[in-house]
């Protein structure tokens, strides 16, 4: 028979000590081994392993055990060669299996022989995978696929099956249910990979909690009974007299302060958050339909977005909590996620309230300063550069030949715009140290706070760029239309609205030299107007790519996964991402527990053996040396390896021995909000949609913001 015996590595070495195997047996010889038991009889241990099960009072076993498909149980006994114990070797008639496992010098596990319902079975071959015991006190745990940090990812519903394909299914269940019966396999397999993880996963619960009953049942039995019972005796009133004059509400003081202090953050909470949802509320109010059609207030200003991204993360959080509190443990990738993402964005908070109090201070104490640069940068590259413009295109720009009447109209008309822009912004100027004072107090709020604030500030400062932009852009867009009208008109040709196509049509002389006429005229004025509609595109652009910066800068404050980074470098174990098999030196462990003296010795022998001497004669042969060894039987092997020598065993087998670990999480998986954004940035500005806007002179509408999670699920807003 083959057996697959999954081991836990913190066993093989020389503290380890005789006793018996706990863990679980999977069907079709697979065992998953937690723990070893020692300096216990096997009745007594059988009693601890019920109580363990039966008791409910580990509650971190009793969650996990729930889906680990089999009771645990003594699988066996565990012995050191060259040691003497007192174990049973013989099967007990209560037990589905015993196996025997001897650890040689290496303290490498060997299985020696097993029985199955009181009956010897022949091991063929067997297959030990050593794993790192996870710890999940320190949310280590070992994972099939690697984890998924994004929580928003909601649960797809399944499909509703018709009547025929329920059937069909149906069919399918039993024909692969008779196949096993015809094989000979009347219980399902599980050898399945994720159930042995789950095991796994709840075996440090189930080592300690049996290692804990242990240690009671052992000072029961001590030699002083009365030590005992007095020590529990005095404990028990102890806790009773915390309990009664501290902790418990019958108690004068912790009643009082407990009424107290509870009422008093109860009472803030709930106004904190009345006035969180009145302000959301406001916030997602939407203007009336004549009024920019009807947008939603906070998607008007970045600040705005920003107020109402911490208000969700206030009402969730709450939440969050609750339910890592409540959260099932046997839900093990689901939970961490939900962990990680509660406390990243703890974390992200702190930090930008940090780094926001340090910029909000520079800015308050600099603010006049930084007044007369922003006007200064702002007047020499948005009002400066396009005046010249404008006097440029009277002239000829670059040797082109625009067409003077309608240029001079057209500069004539920027130019009164900015001149009226300036008289706005001198009135505003005088304003401008309060405003940025202004953002600096944002700062006790975050960076963040002050990005957003800064952004909607430049929207504001440079609103005369998207307004000549959109003066530009529409008479550009009306003079195409009309262009293509006319050249349908000069081609006899007319656009049926009804069929949405282009269809023949007869038109009288007046009509086609009118239309032939304004075509020409059209189209000598039309370089003239793709001049001023380039300039002013171009820069709308560079607008646009100002605040695509700022918004970039904002999703790495709001998003950064700044806690999953440190758990990757600090502990990889508590973020999986899959599994990885090597295999298995027999040197492994002596390495580890012995590196140097192990090493030294080696090379000790090696200096000291004596070499053998070369014999001249034909007729002497060299002594053959045999040596028991272990092979590695490799399944999909496609070149064979040679043995790894193992100490001399009573009965070598062949076996197979992999070591188990955890690969490190992607990065693609830590930044995903990040691969989610670029996608997002990508797609919107490096695609057809941005080329068209521009040719068509349509405006080009920034990306929508990557918003916040609320109740796990994200929210795209629409920006301005």
């Amino acid at each position: 028979m083959d057996i697959k015996v999954f081991w836990p590595s913190h066993l093989c070495s020389p503290k380890s000590k005789q006793g018996y195997l706990i863990g679980w047996f999977n069907t079709f010889g697979t065992l998953c081994v937690a723990s070893i038991i020692s300096d216990v009889k096997l009745s007594e241990l059988e009693d601890i392993l019920l109580e363990f099960c039966l008791s409910g009072e580990h509650d971190e076993f009793t969650h996990i055990n729930r889906v680990c498909n089999v009771q645990p149980q003594i699988l066996g006994v565990y012995t050191i060669r060259n040691q003497p114990h007192h174990l049973t070797h013989t099967h007990p008639a209560d037990y589905p299996i015993w196996l025997h496992i001897d650890m040689n010098e290496a303290y490498v596990p060997i299985p020696m022989h097993m029985t199955l319902k009181n009956q010897p079975v022949d091991i063929l071959s067997y297959e030990i995978i050593f794993y790192d015991q996870p710890n999940p006190e320190r949310l280590q745990f070992l994972a099939l696929n690697p984890l998924e940090l994004d929580i928003s990812t909601s649960k797809i519903s399944k499909p509703v099956l018709t009547k025929v394909e329920q059937e069909a299914s149906l069919n399918l269940k039993k024909i692969m249910e008779y196949g096993n019966v015809l094989n000979g396999e009347t219980d399902q397999k599980s050898d399945d990979l994720g159930k042995i993880l789950i095991q796994i996963n709840s075996s440090y619960f189930l080592e300690h909690g049996i290692q804990l009953l242990k240690m009671n049942h052992q000072r029961r039995d001590t030699r002083y009974p009365t030590f005992y019972a007095i020590s529990n005796i005095v404990t028990s009133i102890l806790n009773s007299i915390v309990k009664t004059i501290i902790l418990s509400p019958k108690g004068f003081i912790g009643y009082y302060i407990r009424k107290i202090v509870v009422g008093l953050f109860l009472s803030i909470l709930f106004l904190a958050l009345n006035m969180a949802e009145v302000t959301l509320h406001l916030l997602t109010m939407r203007l009336p339909k004549f009024i920019l059609n009807g947008v939603a207030v906070k998607d008007l200003f970045a600040g705005a977005q920003q107020i109402d991204l911490r208000l969700q993360q206030l009402f969730f959080w709450p939440r969050q909590y609750m339910m890592l509190r409540k959260r099932n443990w046997a839900n093990t990738a689901k939970t961490r996620a939900y962990y990680i993402s509660f406390y990243n964005s703890m974390w992200l908070v702190a930090n930008d309230i940090i780094i926001g109090l340090a910029i909000g201070s520079f800015l308050m104490a600099n603010h006049q300063i930084l007044a007369i640069k922003l006007h200064g940068i702002l007047h020499k590259y948005t009002v400066k550069s396009l005046q010249s413009m404008m006097f440029w295109f009277l002239e000829s720009p670059a040797g082109l030949k625009l067409n003077h009447e309608l240029g001079s109209f057209l500069s004539e008309l920027f130019l009164w715009l900015f001149r009226l822009w300036t008289l706005c912004i001198q009135a505003i100027e005088p304003y401008t140290p309060r405003i940025i004072r202004i953002i600096g107090v944002s700062g006790i709020f975050g960076v963040t706070m002050v990005i957003s604030l800064s952004s909607d500030f430049l929207a504001l400062m440079t609103l005369h760029v998207y307004c000549f932009y959109m003066v530009a852009a529409r008479i550009f867009n009306w003079q195409l239309v009309i262009l293509n009208s006319l050249f349908n008109l000069f081609r006899g040709k007319k656009r049926n609205v009804l069929r949405n196509r282009i269809d023949s049509c007869d038109y009288d002389l007046d009509q086609l030299l009118l239309g032939t006429s304004l075509f020409t005229l059209l189209t000598f004025l039309f370089p003239t107007v793709v001049i001023y509609y380039a300039t002013f595109a171009l820069s709308r652009v560079g607008v646009i790519i100002l605040q695509a910066i700022m918004e970039t800068i904002l999703a790495f404050f709001n998003h950064f996964p700044l806690f999953a980074i440190m758990l990757r470098i600090k502990d990889p174990e508590r973020l999986p991402g899959g599994l990885e098999f090597q295999i298995f030196n027999d040197e492994d462990f002596l390495l580890k527990h012995h590196g140097i003296a192990y090493k030294i010795k080696k090379m000790w022998i090696k200096l000291t053996a004596k070499k053998p001497q070369k014999s001249h004669s034909k007729f002497t042969k060299k002594p053959v040396k045999y040596k028991k060894f272990v092979t590695f039987n490799m399944t999909h092997q496609v070149k064979r390896r040679k043995p790894i020598h193992l100490a001399t065993a009573t009965q070598p087998k062949k076996g197979t021995y992999l070591w188990m670990h955890n690969l490190p999480i992607p990065l693609s998986a830590i930044f995903f909000q990040y691969m989610l954004l670029w996608k997002r940035l990508s797609s919107h500005y490096f695609s057809a949609y941005v080329f068209k806007s521009l040719l068509y002179g349509e405006p080009i509408k920034p990306i929508p913001k990557l918003q916040v999670r609320r109740n796990g699920d994200y929210i795209s807003n629409a920006s301005r």
